[in-house]
């Protein structure tokens, strides 16, 4: 049984541990092993518990088991994270957890959403009818630069 729900502060190194490993697994045909390992590797912030707090994020279980997880910024009209472990991709996991998202910001009074998608992710929000702009880039905390993707969807 799948299951969408908010998550709480037990559920941080899972949530980390789905982030790792999409990455790994995921990232690997559009960056550079440096820029995939470095992203991977890169410890997880002292206040990320708060920030997903905060900002509500959600995690989709499968037979009880945490499977995927995304949070929106509604204040900054940001999609700012959607990850599924990779054993479960392909599912339809990762649009639940956009349609959940998307819902959540429009229920908050927004009309449009926002992201920056890794490379590998577009054709992924593209199919949740979000529109490319042109490459950039984003400077990582660690130090390391990512190619990434604005992208834009009225909601």
């Amino acid at each position: 049984m799948t299951l969408i729900r908010k998550a709480d502060k037990c559920d941080v190194s899972r949530i980390w541990e789905i982030r790792t490993q999409a990455i790994l697994k995921t990232c690997v045909s559009h960056y550079s092993n440096e820029v995939v390992f470095s992203w991977a590797n890169s410890p997880m912030p002292d206040d990320f518990d708060e920030i997903l707090l905060s900002l509500g994020a959600i995690v989709l279980e499968e037979h009880e088991y945490i499977v995927g997880f995304g949070f929106v910024d509604t204040k900054n009209s940001s999609l700012e994270s959607i990850f599924v472990d990779p054993r479960f991709t392909g599912r339809g996991f990762g649009k639940k957890i956009a349609n959940n998202l998307i819902h959540k910001a429009k229920k908050s009074g927004l009309y449009n959403l926002r992201l920056s998608s890794s490379l590998n992710a577009i054709k992924f929000y593209e199919s949740m009818g979000f529109v490319a702009g042109e490459k950039t880039s984003w400077k990582h905390p660690s130090g390391f630069e990512l190619a990434c993707i604005p992208m834009t969807k009225v909601i």
